[in-house]
């Protein structure tokens, strides 16, 4: 242990604010926790839409020329179930456009998507 009561002290106050830190974290977690279960529920009850719209003219049209050249699609398709390590039994624009969202999420934003996960998980207890 040092003996200088100001690194002491510094220590401390560093250590409080990490975890204030880390409770504000989880508590604006929380937030989108329960702002993304309250969507679901919406979703079920029909007071929701499930899609999703973007526009962008370069991915519309790489969509539909995989669309046009299903083999290509399929290639897509099954990188983007690999990424997110789960198997669909067919590959279609909707099901590459989910996936490919997912993956992007995933990599971008892994504290928020995990969010996703929660809520769905919290959604399917919430009935039992």
């Amino acid at each position: 242990m040092s003996d200088d009561p100001d690194l002491e002290d510094l220590k401390a106050q560093t250590s409080q604010g990490d975890r204030l830190d880390s409770a504000a974290k989880e508590m604006d977690r929380q937030d989108l926790v329960h702002d993304i279960v309250d969507e679901l529920e919406a979703i079920d009850a029909g007071d929701q839409q499930k899609t999703v719209s973007v526009w962008d003219g370069q991915l519309a049209a790489f969509i539909r020329a995989l669309e046009a050249n299903p083999e290509h699609l399929d290639a897509v398709g099954n990188g983007l179930q690999e990424q997110l390590d789960i198997e669909e039994t067919e590959i279609d624009r909707s099901s590459v456009l989910r996936f490919a969202l997912r993956v992007g999420f995933q990599e971008a934003a892994p504290e928020q998507f995990e969010a996703v996960r929660e809520a769905v998980r919290k959604q399917a207890t919430k009935g039992l």
